[in-house]
């Protein structure tokens, strides 16, 4: 049987990308998309060795199915791309409660990463990569209250405590199952010209960074790098070499709370009383 990757938010940008370059290289690639109708679109592109399944990252209860339908058809997975996400959306809570930004991106992200583990963790090099932003090296202090909080909403402060949360997860995540044989990394695209951005208003900042996108072949090749070099590097970002934008996949290191262990532990119990599964590991 082929090997079998994982991918969430698959039927554009980044995601697209992955499943067609993973495809080429012989992998299954599972298609998991909130849209039927793009995510049957995008099966049909990618062909007879891809799946769409339906998930909403918002919603447990459409997590749970997803991974439900994926356990009944596969015994085992080689590689989950946690990629989908969304940014700078007006305020809104998800059906857990969470404000949209953090319940898609981090909360989502990191209960469907712990399910994951069981079709991964006795698969010999299974690898969890997480996509991250550049916008993570923003944040200077960890914050848990209010972030539920409309008054002190702020679209662009979420999505980049969104992405270093995610980073900072997936680092203790690495080092919590050290003795299982799935590996953790984390990716950053660079800003890349993907439908990510289709929400965002024109302002002229916006149009400044605009002209220095760079293109989604480049922001994809560190997610393959990380996904199959024999030497992964632990607790470092894959991304473009070049200032984080242009160039063929290096590594950086993260923002620089991401190697607190306090806050790190802080965090992952957060996390897991937030989302319902202190006892998951």
């Amino acid at each position: 049987m082929s090997k079998v990757v994982v991918i969430t938010g698959a039927n554009s940008g980044i995601g697209l990308a992955a499943a067609k370059l993973y495809e080429s290289n012989g992998y299954f690639v599972v298609l998991g998309c909130r849209d039927e109708k793009k995510g049957l679109s995008t099966e049909k592109e990618i062909g007879k060795r891809s799946k769409f399944l339906k998930i909403d990252m918002t919603d447990y209860e459409s997590i749970n199915n997803f991974y439900d339908n994926l356990k009944a058809e596969f015994d085992k997975v080689d590689i989950f791309y946690s990629n989908a996400g969304i940014m700078y959306v007006p305020f809104s809570t998800t059906k857990e409660g969470h404000e949209s930004t953090l319940g898609t991106n981090y909360f989502g992200s990191s209960y469907l990463t712990l399910k994951m583990l069981d079709l991964m963790k006795y698969v010999d090099n299974s690898r969890i990569i997480q996509i991250s932003s550049i916008a993570m090296y923003f944040i200077k202090e960890m914050r848990y209250e209010g972030l539920e909080d409309e008054t002190i909403y702020s679209p662009w402060t979420w999505y980049n405590y969104s992405n270093l949360y995610r980073t900072m997860f997936s680092f203790e995540l690495d080092r919590k199952i050290n003795k299982l044989k799935t590996d953790v990394a984390v990716v950053h695209p660079g800003v890349t010209r993907s439908r990510l951005y289709r929400r965002s208003k024109p302002t002229l900042g916006y149009r400044i960074i605009d002209k220095f996108k760079t293109n989604v072949s480049t922001g994809v090749a560190p997610v393959i790098e990380a996904s199959t070099t024999s030497s992964l590097k632990k607790e470092r970002v894959y991304a473009p070499r070049i200032i984080h934008q242009y160039g063929k996949p290096s590594t950086y290191k993260a923002n620089k709370l991401a190697y607190n262990l306090q806050e790190r532990e802080t965090l992952w119990n957060y996390t897991l009383d937030k989302i319902g599964m202190k006892d998951i590991l």
